[in-house]
């Protein structure tokens, strides 16, 4: 009886751990790029969708935009890589260019929130660690792009 109880008490870290594992991954698998609350939805152009409602006013930081990173590996002898603000401006464009159509499962976009970037040429697959380059970049839905994982598309 004794072991039984110093059994149970010891498994508690690992039911922590693996419920802390499980909500990171959740939150990689299911990461999507976030509408400001003054930014126009791509999809619906408005001001007032997709789940948003007016948050408290939070302390910008500045970060770098684009860098700039020579790989004498890369086919074009540089790799980018974008901070969080370009990689969603970058991800705007990319669903006007696509026309407002996943590049994986070839469906209509109906909620930005479902909306995530997609290298096309993977790390998993030989590319670069991260090339945020545009014509690396496509805008998938988020299970699309977890399905898909780290292969390349034909």
């Amino acid at each position: 009886m004794l072991g039984e109880g110093w059994r149970f008490r010891r498994s508690i870290p690992r039911m922590v751990q693996r419920q802390k594992r499980f909500t990171y991954l959740q939150h990689i698998w299911r990461s999507p790029m976030r509408l400001r609350p003054n930014e126009r939805c791509p999809i619906h152009k408005s001001l007032f969708c997709c789940g948003r409602e007016a948050l408290p006013h939070k302390p910008r930081q500045i970060h770098p935009g684009i860098q700039r990173i020579e790989d004498p590996h890369h086919p074009r002898g540089y790799r980018e890589l974008r901070s969080l603000a370009e990689l969603r401006k970058l991800l705007n464009r990319k669903i006007v260019d696509q026309n407002r159509i996943c590049a994986i499962c070839h469906e209509e976009f109906t909620d930005y929130n479902d909306i995530v970037p997609d290298h096309k040429e993977p790390k998993g697959m030989g590319g670069a660690w991260r090339d945020d380059h545009p014509d690396n970049i496509q805008a998938t839905h988020w299970w699309c792009n977890g399905e898909k994982g780290s292969t390349r598309m034909e």
